[in-house]
């Protein structure tokens, strides 16, 4: 269809989400200073520099020692090995371990040249300057091997990973202070609606509290995104045009709410008409049909219905992959877990639905249950639910107990006291 053609197009939901895909380029790199980059997407795999650990060292206090000397040792026939010194952690030993002798060591403390186990301090007995042991030790028995971590070269974390707090500790401990991630993609939003009015305003007879834009802005912020401005106007087609085109100039990606359905007041339909690169769909999904989708000049605008399960719907299956594609994600979507149908979910054959459920425990599998009517404005189950099911577009009716898919959210939290 042409570019702004007022005819929305039909398309599957597979046949949407890979129209988005296919137009998702990784935005430029950036280098940031390790300390930030959690949750941020590794444009270069990092292999080690060097094994970790560096040392090999001790897991316990007790003694550095040789296997040899405590092969035969038992509680009739206790050894008896000289203390000839006490190694710190960061103060490597200054001589070798000799027959005979043993070495205070505490937990990280490098091994001494010629000890090969370690004998833990609960297991000793100290006599002045000797110590006994009762039992043998196994060579490297409490040793924590040089490289036995991470071998020297080894690639530690590969390109596309999504850093953790935890990937922070392998890359400062191999000395790296900076690393080459994907931009956080820069996000316009427009809110559109006669009807619209600030959280703060006085209500009056017809109009509701915007609770799309702050929902909008924290899904964007937690997909990785940057929100660069938030606009909400009325439904006038000239003024949502230049906020549109304001944004195309200044963000990666634009979000409009609302006004691309049916109705006889959608200026969002209306506007991008006249910009091009943009065309209307009516994607056979369940919330969130109506819907505008383009790639202006390289840019991506995403037309989201008005109501907030629709647009919370349409951000998770559409919008959120395409935000974390642009950053270099090599895991775009949510993780998907499988449940059970705590009760039957009604459904329609030819459209994918998705259906906001709690979690429960089951067994083998947890338990889905609708967390509360599928009606596309409540916004309650939408804060009670833990995920979304997915309701594969084959299937009419999943009957109690069958198996499905849900796209994560969070974990429910520990049952109230």
């Amino acid at each position: 269809m042409a570019p702004g053609d007022a005819t929305p197009e039909t398309l599957s939901f597979e046949a949407a989400a890979a129209r988005v895909r296919a137009a998702v380029s990784p935005l430029p790199t950036e280098r940031i200073e390790v300390a930030e980059a959690a949750g941020r997407a590794l444009a270069r795999e990092v292999r080690a520099a060097h094994p970790l650990p560096p040392f090999a060292n001790s897991a316990m206090d007790g003694i550095a020692a040789r296997a040899a000397d405590l092969a035969v040792a038992s509680t009739a026939a206790p050894a008896i090995l000289r203390v000839v010194a006490t190694i710190a952690a960061g103060h490597p030993a200054t001589r070798p371990l000799a027959a005979g002798e043993a070495m205070r060591i505490m937990t990280g403390a490098p091994i001494p040249d010629g000890a090969d186990t370690i004998v833990p301090v609960e297991d000793l007995a100290f006599d002045g300057d000797g110590v006994r042991v009762t039992a043998p030790a196994p060579p490297g028995a409490f040793v924590r091997g040089a490289g036995l971590d991470l071998a020297a070269g080894a690639v530690a974390l590969e390109r596309g990973r999504t850093l953790s707090p935890h990937d922070l500790a392998v890359l400062a401990s191999l000395g790296v202070d900076e690393v080459e991630v994907g931009r956080r993609p820069r996000v316009a939003i427009v809110s559109t609606g006669d009807e619209l009015v600030a959280p703060d305003a006085r209500l009056v007879p017809g109009a509701i509290r915007d609770g799309n834009t702050p929902m909008l802005a924290a899904l964007v912020a937690e997909a990785g995104g940057f929100v660069v401005g938030t606009t909400r106007l009325r439904d006038d087609p000239l003024a949502v045009s230049e906020a549109v085109r304001t944004g195309l100039a200044e963000a990666d990606v634009v979000l409009t709410i609302g006004g691309v359905s049916e109705g006889a007041f959608d200026p969002v339909k209306e506007a991008i008409a006249s910009i091009g690169g943009i065309a209307l769909w009516r994607v056979a999904m369940k919330p969130g049909r109506p819907q505008a989708f383009g790639a202006p000049a390289g840019r991506l605008f995403f037309g989201l219905p008005g109501n907030p399960a629709s647009v919370a719907c349409v951000f998770e299956a559409l919008v959120r992959p395409a935000l974390r594609m642009l950053q270099g994600h090599a895991d775009p979507d949510r993780p998907r877990i499988p449940v059970r149908t705590a009760t039957a979910i009604a459904s329609r054959a030819g459209r994918t639905d998705f259906v906001r459920v709690t979690l429960e425990p089951g067994d083998p599998l947890p338990l889905a249950r609708e967390a509360g009517a599928g009606v596309s404005g409540h916004l309650m189950p939408q804060s009670r639910a833990h995920g979304l099911l997915v309701v594969p577009a084959d299937v009419a009716t999943l009957p109690a107990g069958a198996r499905a898919d849900v796209w994560l959210w969070r974990w429910p939290g520990a049952p109230a006291a």
